[in-house]
């Protein structure tokens, strides 16, 4: 069974390049880069996928950058075959294209595209009801092509005509694409939306450009904050801490996804410190100054409400927990967006986990809906494959007429009409020290989200923001300068701390490397008051539980408790 990744060929082809171009041998790189001699046989043999930190560290002994050495596939069997459909299905430009990905399937390529066909037209048995059909004035979903692309997985590209969805409304496209899901396990891929369909989709009201014109900056990443706690927080002292960010240098600050209307801090009232907080941050910065207030609320009426009073008290930005709200209900706070000039900022993250969808799909699909800012991932964690992701789905934000991407799950070239550019907020956990890689990795259009690390300063929030400006700008400057950030970056960044003690507080306060989202931090485990609950007893001497019962230990007490999973029957229950 052949089961190899081109993906990681292509990296191991780009790693002996550069060892040879270095005139360095695979020990030297072991030794200077502290990745194992093992770990790197099996990266030079295509046997693993790196971490992306592995991979920082080899390229910089290396004096490469991350990008060179992940590369572009140059053979590779499935980007080739995906780069023929255009010519090869003979489809018009007013279908929709989707492609569909069955895993770990029995099927032929010929029974899965039978299969996929009976699902999106929804004809598992025939009825008397087709003989009243004209299929010649009807046109019906067909499948275009069909093709094995690993050892058990089928991909079929399907072709629906455009008639079938609803103009301007994701809902329609997604309910109609979807179908061909019900009953297959199949797994969407991506959809090429023709211009026929595409130019009734509004799009974002502001996008990139207008996000930047809102906070005056140019030339470089722009930086943001979550504010923390999420609750606990009076709105006065919220109000407090969003000024104390945004006059330490970010530019944009925003609720918690988390945060909605709360007893100790009703939307209203934060509404009205933050307007104020801005108000004044942007007269003591002379800089221009965002924050995204979260108007997700149980209704689309109620979260109007909310944006409503955002833009009275010229806020400016709203964002909402999209995967929460649904598709629906974000177009309608779309649509008010745009006529009243509000950046909308859409939750990414697990919202691009959305079962069949790939992640690539669900951005492309926000930013049609009209999100101007998606969060996204990070590309520094995980491995080579994650990263590749992450530059799919902000090749969907911001590309322009993009072209196909098959290892970041972009299938198809896709027109944009003209829709403007969203721009990726890029979050995970990031500090001063992973700013260079993510440069690097991203370029200048997207948003940095360091609130962590600018929250949990030290010296405090204020502090912390001004420690991740400097050290933007210190990049962006030697870069603009023809430095490597992903050489260079570590002492750019020292050199920058020796002017600026915020930064070099944070940098000596972070560890290098570590990430501040997604870990445990505190060692007090003893002190959460959880119960622990064990199923069976480890070791052959232990103690097992009788049938029917639990162990569990008191983590506050320490004691030892047996507790029966079902209460024992009384004897009138017996009777």
């Amino acid at each position: 069974m052949d089961t190899h990744d081109p993906m990681l060929e292509t990296l191991a082809l780009n790693l002996r390049r550069a060892m040879a171009e270095a005139d360095m041998s695979a020990a030297d790189l072991a030794r200077d880069s502290g990745v194992s001699i093992a770990s790197l046989s099996r990266i030079l043999s295509g046997q693993v996928n790196p971490s992306v930190g592995s991979m920082a560290k080899i390229a910089r002994v290396l004096g490469i950058s991350l990008d060179q050495l992940t590369g572009q596939p140059t053979v590779q069997t499935f980007n080739d075959k995906t780069s023929s459909r255009v010519a090869a299905d003979m489809r018009t430009e007013t279908d929709i294209i989707a492609s569909f990905v069955l895993e770990d399937t029995h099927y032929s390529p010929k029974e899965a595209a039978r299969l996929l066909a009976n699902a999106a037209t929804g004809s598992w048995v025939h009825s008397w009801t087709e003989t009243l059909v004209d299929h010649e004035q009807i046109p019906l979903p067909r499948p275009v092509l069909a093709m094995q692309t690993g050892p058990r997985t089928i991909t079929v590209d399907v072709a629906f005509p455009h008639e079938l969805v609803e103009t301007g409304s994701i809902v329609s496209l997604i309910s109609v694409i979807s179908a061909a899901v019900t009953s297959t396990g199949a797994r969407i891929d991506d959809i090429r939306i023709p211009p026929v369909l595409l130019r009734t989709f509004a799009g974002p009201s502001e996008g990139l450009q207008g996000v930047r014109d809102a906070s005056n900056k140019y030339g470089r990443p722009l930086l943001s904050a979550t504010m923390r706690p999420v609750v606990g927080l009076s709105p006065k002292v919220y109000g407090r801490a969003v000024f104390e960010a945004l006059g330490g240098g970010i530019d944009i600050t925003c609720d918690p996804t988390l945060l909605h209307s709360i007893p100790s801090n009703d939307w209203r009232s934060r509404f009205r410190y933050v307007s104020d907080a801005l108000e004044m941050a942007r007269s003591q910065s002379g800089e221009g100054k965002v924050h995204a207030v979260n108007i997700s609320a149980h209704d689309v009426e109620e979260m109007l409400r909310r944006a409503e009073e955002a833009a009275i008290h010229k806020i400016g930005a709203v964002l909402v927990d999209s995967g929460a709200i649904g598709w629906s209900a974000l177009q309608s706070v779309a649509t008010y967006c745009h006529s009243h000039d509000l950046v909308l900022c859409a939750m990414g993250g697990r919202v691009l986990n959305n079962g069949p969808l790939s992640q690539q799909l669900v951005a492309k699909l926000l930013r049609f809906a009209g999100c101007d800012v998606v969060s996204v991932g990070s590309p520094l964690r995980g491995n080579a494959t994650a990263r590749r992701n992450i530059k799919g789905i902000v090749t969907a934000l911001r590309g322009e007429n993009y072209a196909a991407l098959p290892e970041g799950h972009v299938m198809y070239d896709q027109p944009t009409c003209g829709i403007k550019n969203a721009l990726p907020a890029c979050g995970g956990g990031h500090n001063a020290w992973h700013l260079p890689q993510l440069i690097d990795a991203l370029g200048d259009d997207v948003i940095l989200q360091c609130g962590g690390s600018t929250m949990g300063h030290p010296w405090g929030s204020q502090s912390g923001a001004t420690a991740n400006r400097t050290a933007v700008e210190a990049l962006i400057k030697a870069r603009n300068e023809g430095s490597n950030l992903a050489v260079d970056g570590r002492s750019i960044l020292l050199e920058a701390a020796g002017h600026c003690a915020e930064l070099k507080e944070a940098l000596n306060y972070w560890r290098e490397g570590s990430f501040l989202f997604g870990v445990i931090s505190g060692t007090e485990v003893d002190n959460l008051g959880a119960v622990i609950i064990r199923d069976q007893l480890g070791g052959n001497k232990a103690k097992r539980p009788a049938k029917g019962e639990a162990v569990l230990k008191d983590l506050t007490t320490g004691r030892t408790i047996k507790r029966h999973k079902e209460p024992p029957a009384t004897p009138e229950e017996d009777k």
